[in-house]
């Protein structure tokens, strides 16, 4: 009796441990497309895209349909994809020709990507194929039937059920590659290499990010533009901000010797009179709020004011707050 029982549990044991393994793998394949995926955040969406594509050139086509059709699994929409074949003879003309990829599976992790690709590119080396063709590389992803010539001259055709389609249908990475036929031992593998190449990418700045929006505002103001022809001296605002002389609101200023400008005691740019800041002359008509006429200002709490005229003479009224 205690024989049988040690036979039972044995033979138990042997029935389980390749699932045992399939759930370990599962579990291994879902952390490292986890990781990418955190680790691809700051590393801009195309410098992750062109380190991806560059695994899946041959399964696509070429280098620029691999990265068409990582970034159609990516984003959830169309690829385009475009094929050229060789002349038949040397004087003939290339064909090209084009095919329109959709997935089935809607926007994905980049782990994700990486992990379908891989899935559909083993698929399709079993059946002794590298370069597929486009209706083999669909066959492949979305599901569909591939003809493969024998080197007897027989074909053999096989029904794909399509690595995307699977993952549409809510099966999981250890359920569509044992459907596949395939491993998972090599996708980890080219996870964690993938991981690694990623990793080494630089980052993308959020603080460089802002420091170039706020420079774009300060220069362009609300709406305005400028040209100018020489030097031009800035101005600071109550705030302690530097702004462009030119600040003002759908104002449009043009400047052929030293720059001129007003600041309101807010902060604020404005324009002089009627947005008229074209001059010929030395730069004037900005008041600080103690009256005093200045090139640079920088104002305090109170109200100033200025009008400039263009021989380089100005006049300002200010009061201090």
């Amino acid at each position: 009796m205690k024989t049988s029982m040690r036979v039972l549990c044995a033979s138990l044991m042997v029935a389980l441990s390749p699932m045992a393994l399939a759930q370990t793998s599962t579990s291994d394949v879902d952390t490292l497309a986890t990781t990418l995926d955190a680790t691809a955040a700051n590393r801009g969406q195309t410098q992750v895209a062109t380190r991806i594509a560059s695994s899946f050139s041959s399964l696509a086509g070429s280098d620029a349909n691999s990265l068409a059709l990582v970034n159609a699994l990516r984003n959830g929409t169309n690829a385009t994809l475009t094929y050229t074949t060789p002349p038949a003879t040397p004087a003939g003309t290339p064909t090209t020709t084009t095919a329109t990829f959709d997935p089935p599976t809607g926007k994905m992790g980049w782990g994700n990507v990486k992990i379908a690709l891989a899935l559909a590119q083993d698929s399709l080396a079993r059946l002794g194929i590298t370069n597929p063709t486009s209706a083999q590389l669909q066959a492949a992803l979305n599901g569909g039937t591939v003809t493969v010539k024998n080197a007897d001259g027989t074909t053999t055709t096989t029904t794909l059920k399509g690595i995307l389609q699977m993952r549409a249908d809510g099966m999981g990475w250890g359920q569509i590659a044992h459907a596949s036929g395939t491993k998972l031992g090599p996708v980890v593998s080219g996870l964690k290499t993938t991981q690694a190449k990623v990793a080494a990418l630089p980052k993308t700045s959020s603080k460089s990010a802002t420091m170039t929006a706020s420079t774009a505002a300060s220069t362009t103001g609300n709406g305005a533009s400028k040209g100018v022809s020489a030097s031009s001296k800035g101005i600071v605002t109550a705030a302690g901000v530097s702004t462009s002389p030119s600040q003002s609101r759908g104002a449009t200023s043009s400047a052929n010797a030293p720059g001129r400008g007003m600041v309101t005691a807010a902060g604020g740019g404005a324009s002089l009179g009627a947005a008229h800041a074209a001059s010929h002359g030395p730069g004037a008509g900005v008041v600080t709020a103690s009256g005093g006429a200045a090139t640079g200002v920088t104002t305090a709490h109170g109200g100033g004011a200025g009008n400039g005229s263009d021989k380089g003479k100005g006049n300002g009224k200010g009061g201090g707050g």
